[in-house]
């Protein structure tokens, strides 16, 4: 009898372990700066997305976040930055605050403190959850020809301050630091530019160049109205497989770089639409 009982509190000690070891995991991330879009000459405008990756193991429930950027502020040209936020899928008590130029940095601080319980989910599924939508514009008529942004995280391998991640991982006020400077990422290739300011005669929409093509194409399209513009990639049976504009878009000429890298070989069809204007053009990847 006392050896059942005994094997009884074995069992039980287990399950409590297992259970604490559980509460007590960290969540694992990856925080990615990416959807560089260059929509005017003197702005540019990209996304920051944190992507839960051990699903399985833990929730993340996330608390605090602060975010640095070294820069090439070159790209001024001459003129004065400014940087704001202009969306985000976090609560608004759990954004980043204070957007800022210091020098060659960018500077995003941290939210208030609001508890265990209270932090939002973040997202297991591709491509994680919108933290941050940045603008970035200077004062010149447009950025410098010559430069880059060369965006880079500011780690901990940099003096103070630098980006850092917070999440909930017991019932009190406290949160842990689950920051990995390695998962830290720049995806910074700038899939839209705008190739002319003068304003166009007409809505128009070219043939992309090349066609056919493997794995990149080039999609130009004339706006002669400031407004939203959605420009979509859809299969031969009409399923949407790509978004690649959904925005606010000035007057002007644009060149949409499309990487088809994850697609199947086979005949596609990319429609624009704005309030005045849609059309559809076929185009064909061949790997």
């Amino acid at each position: 009898m006392i050896k059942i009982i005994k094997t009884i509190y074995s069992i039980i000690f287990f399950i409590c372990f297992m259970q604490i070891s559980f509460a007590q995991s960290n969540p694992t991330y990856t925080l990615v700066a990416k959807n560089f879009n260059r929509s005017a000459p003197d702005s540019i405008v990209f996304d920051v997305y944190m992507l839960h990756t051990n699903l399985s193991t833990t929730n993340f429930q996330y608390a605090l976040g602060q975010y640095f950027f070294k820069f090439n502020n070159a790209i001024a040209n001459g003129g004065t930055l400014t940087y704001r936020i202009i969306d985000s899928e976090l609560p608004v008590n759990a954004r980043p605050r204070n957007p800022t130029v210091i020098n060659d940095e960018l500077r995003l601080a941290t939210n208030p403190v609001f508890g265990f319980g209270n932090g939002p989910a973040i997202s297991a599924n591709d491509p994680g959850t919108l933290i941050v939508r940045l603008s970035l514009k200077t004062t010149a008529p447009t950025f410098a020809a010559n430069q880059s942004l060369n965006l880079q995280w500011k780690n901990s391998n940099q003096p103070a301050p630098f980006t850092k991640a917070y999440a909930y991982i017991t019932q009190t006020m406290l949160s842990t630091e689950i920051t990995t400077p390695e998962t830290h990422i720049i995806d910074d290739k700038v899939s839209i530019n705008q190739i002319s300011t003068e304003v166009p005669d007409k809505f128009k929409l070219s043939q992309n160049f090349p066609n056919p093509f493997n794995p990149s194409t080039k999609i130009n399209f004339s706006i002669s109205k400031s407004g939203f513009v959605s420009l979509k990639v859809y299969d031969i049976a009409g399923r949407e497989v790509a978004d690649l504009v959904n925005e606010k878009l000035n007057v002007g000429v644009y060149e949409y770089i499309f990487d088809a890298l994850a697609f199947s070989s086979g005949a596609y069809f990319y429609r624009i639409k704005t309030d005045d204007f849609i059309e559809t053009r076929r185009m064909v990847l061949l790997k």
